[in-house]
């Protein structure tokens, strides 16, 4: 398997164990749904560019539009995976439409688990791995979709317990954060102008500069910028393409010009950076 793959998943689903020692800091691609359940150890992680501590007992649910990386590790952090197709986690979006609920997860992706939850989630994962390995064609998809659900069922279930879903509307403002987060996934290889994306969310180039400075302190531009240097990374590790097809591919002007851009924000070039994730 491709050391940058394990979120990717074509069809049906995926499971096993990972320390994500062999990713470096590079984005971890996923496809679907990727579900971690944490074993051992620690790890600083970002997601959505929001710098997270994952940690022993603690699920993490994340999506194709999600960006994440592990920053750093222990020596003994390893978690358990679930990776599903976007195919199989599609019904389970649609069937849980729940604004509150999507919303509240994709600001909360990461819980700690108390032990009850965490005997549940150790069942519900051996289960994920029985039909991964025993059972064939659409009738394996059909199980991972109803897993799928059920999961997202116990964790609406549980946020509405604690009052994490539903207490009150989320603000315009985090509705806003959360959909240009979304957006700069889906099109940042094809443009990098703030205006498309203030265009896309209906609002001004200023407001949405208010709405990143008041978050994170830094700028529209500087999201888009970290979410493309993810992008570059992964092509250049996970692919044998040229720097040429990746600047074609990414919508730069030329080649030079990503070099630089690139050089600017990693201090390598994109042939170093490459050279030095294959001595790793």
């Amino acid at each position: 398997m491709d050391r940058l793959q394990i979120g990717i998943v074509a069809e049906g689903g995926r499971t096993g164990q990972t320390d994500f020692k062999a990713y470096g800091n590079n984005r971890i691609g996923i496809s679907g749904c990727m579900v971690l359940l944490v074993d051992s150890g620690c790890a600083i992680v970002s997601v959505g560019f929001k710098r997270r501590a994952l940690r022993r007992g603690m699920l993490a649910v994340l999506f194709y539009d999600d960006t994440f990386w592990i920053e750093r590790s222990s020596s003994t952090f390893c978690c358990r995976y679930v990776a599903l197709a976007d195919d199989n986690v599609q019904e389970a979006i649609y069937k849980l439409t729940s604004p509150y609920f999507w919303d509240s997860l994709s600001e909360n992706p990461l819980f700690l688990l108390n032990n009850r939850q965490l005997q549940l989630l150790n069942d519900w994962y051996e289960q994920m791995v029985w039909i991964c390995h025993n059972s064939v064609g659409e009738y394996t998809n059909q199980l991972l979709r109803n897993n799928i659900y059920n999961l997202f069922m116990a964790i609406d279930g549980e946020m509405t317990q604690r009052g994490m879903v539903g207490k009150k509307p989320i603000s315009r403002s985090r509705k806003l954060i959360i959909k240009f987060l979304k957006l700069i996934t889906l099109y940042c290889r094809k443009t990098r102008e703030v205006s498309f994306y203030a265009e896309q969310l209906c609002i001004t180039t200023t407001y949405l500069y208010k709405l990143t400075h008041k978050r994170w302190n830094i700028s529209p531009k500087e999201l888009i910028d970290k979410q493309t240097i993810c992008e570059i990374k992964s092509l250049l590790s996970n692919t044998d393409m040229s720097i040429k097809e990746i600047a074609t591919a990414l919508h730069f002007e030329d080649t030079p010009y990503m070099c630089r851009y690139f050089r600017q924000r990693t201090g390598l070039s994109p042939m170093e950076y490459r050279n030095d994730i294959k001595n790793q």
